[in-house]
């Protein structure tokens, strides 16, 4: 049986992330993150504005957030808003 399982590949590229960076998050705690209302979030998710994963079906499905991926969406917010004003100026 050992040898067996052995012989499944295992794979040679490391994660992108590792396990204990990706913090799964609430709406609530999500919302404290970016300093926002949380009901805010929820719409901004279904619509597809802010990175969010449903778990369920239907319009009262919950949504989870990875911390990780919030604060690459806000970097890219930020930055999209920074070349802008040196557009305007």
């Amino acid at each position: 049986m050992n040898a067996v399982l052995k012989l499944i590949p295992q794979p040679t590229k490391p994660s992108d992330c590792p396990p204990a960076k990706r913090n799964l998050l609430t709406p609530v705690e999500a919302a404290a993150l970016l300093h926002m209302d949380h009901r805010t979030l929820i719409r901004w998710a279904r619509v597809g504005y802010v990175p969010a994963h449903p778990l369920g079906e239907g319009r009262r499905r919950l949504w989870r957030f990875f911390e990780d991926e919030l604060l690459v969406w806000v970097g890219a917010q930020s930055s999209g808003r920074e070349t802008a004003l040196r557009i305007a100026a």
